[in-house]
């Protein structure tokens, strides 16, 4: 199983060493990165999802062991990485939110539903889908939320609650969202058996091709951006108030993440699956615990540089995270999955 999953696992990883590259080239500047991820969020990855889940076969719909499991995992441990953060390590509300949020929101979409189809085929593909969905509204959903709740006098006065950005972050995060659209499409193909002409057919599926390579490719010359920022700021001028203690906290604080997500969610994930659903179907069990296992989002990094003013130990994990997840989701898989 280690090898399989290596092997399927490292070509997904070649790609976003090929954006790394790319992103140094005088061909790829800056702005070549928010324009690839547009097209990918808005086109390929939907056409993608619309794909897996319009050809699957849903006629047994959705584990509800899948889905209790997921979600209540989730939030246990986004509140166990709260109080690890808040009391243990001592930090204030708004770094302990950045700090759960890095420990439990994976990278989903973007390596998530790539590694998943890489690794278990396209059978797989609705079981991702649905994976990533219950992440996205979680944390995509929730932590503003919470965040609007716990701190409304955060950086900036941006997270003062009210009912209307309440609604506003669930419009923005459900109903705008092209993925959500997407699957419910699909599943509204594949339920209904709605005839597809197959000029259509075939268009989606050339867009849904591009879904996982520039994805792979747009993380990739994320890392970059995210490698440059954290070297600026240890280039910056070293503060009078106390350095030495803040950079041990963000040493900690980056190790907290790191084996949080890598390894801690994941086992919490394994560990209630066995106690709960020891006989839930292999794609889904596997799927469950791959979504865990997941690097940190790169969305944690702009939640925590909005509420705290520095991401750069977030920024840190994410690098860290997607190097580690190499040989850490084939041990894993080796350890855990059917």
């Amino acid at each position: 199983m280690f090898l399989d999953v290596l092997y399927g696992v490292l070509p997904l990883f070649f790609v976003m060493l090929i954006g790394y590259a790319a992103s140094h080239a005088p061909k790829f500047p800056a702005s070549v990165e928010p324009a690839l991820n547009v097209f990918v969020f808005y086109v390929a990855l939907p056409a993608l999802l619309y794909k897996v889940v319009a050809r699957a076969d849903i006629s047994d719909g959705v584990p509800f062991a899948f889905l209790w499991i997921s979600i209540v995992s989730a939030l246990v441990f986004a509140l166990i990485s709260w109080l690890a953060f808040r009391y243990l390590l001592r930090a204030d509300r708004a770094r302990a939110l950045a700090g759960m949020l890095a420990t439990s929101f994976g990278n989903v979409s973007y390596l998530g539903i790539p590694i998943l189809l890489g690794v278990m085929g396209t059978e797989a593909g609705f079981a991702a889908g649905m994976g990533q969905l219950v992440h996205n509204i979680i944390f995509m959903v929730g932590f503003p939320i919470l965040a609007q709740i716990v701190m409304p006098h955060a950086v900036g006065g941006e997270h003062k609650a009210s009912a209307a950005r309440i609604a506003r972050t669930v419009r923005n995060a459900l109903v705008c969202s092209p993925v959500t659209w997407a699957m419910l499409v699909g599943g509204a193909v594949a339920i209904f058996a709605v005839p597809v002409p197959q000029p259509v057919d075939d268009t989606i599926d050339l867009v849904a091709a591009a879904a996982a390579p520039g994805a792979l490719f747009v993380i990739g010359m994320s890392l970059k951006r995210t490698i440059d920022r954290a070297r600026s700021r240890r280039r910056a001028p070293a503060a009078a108030d106390g350095t030495a203690p803040a950079a041990r906290w963000a040493k900690i604080s980056i190790a907290t993440m790191v084996v949080g997500k890598l390894v801690a969610f994941p086992v919490l994930v394994v560990a209630m699956l066995l106690a709960f659903a020891p006989e839930l179907d292999r794609i889904w069990f596997n799927s469950a615990v791959l979504m865990a296992a997941m690097p940190v989002s790169a969305t944690a990094y702009i939640m925590a540089q909005n509420d705290t003013g520095d991401g750069e130990p977030t920024a840190v994990a994410i690098v860290i995270t997607c190097v580690l997840s190499v040989i850490a989701l084939p041990a894993l898989a080796q350890l855990a999955l059917k």
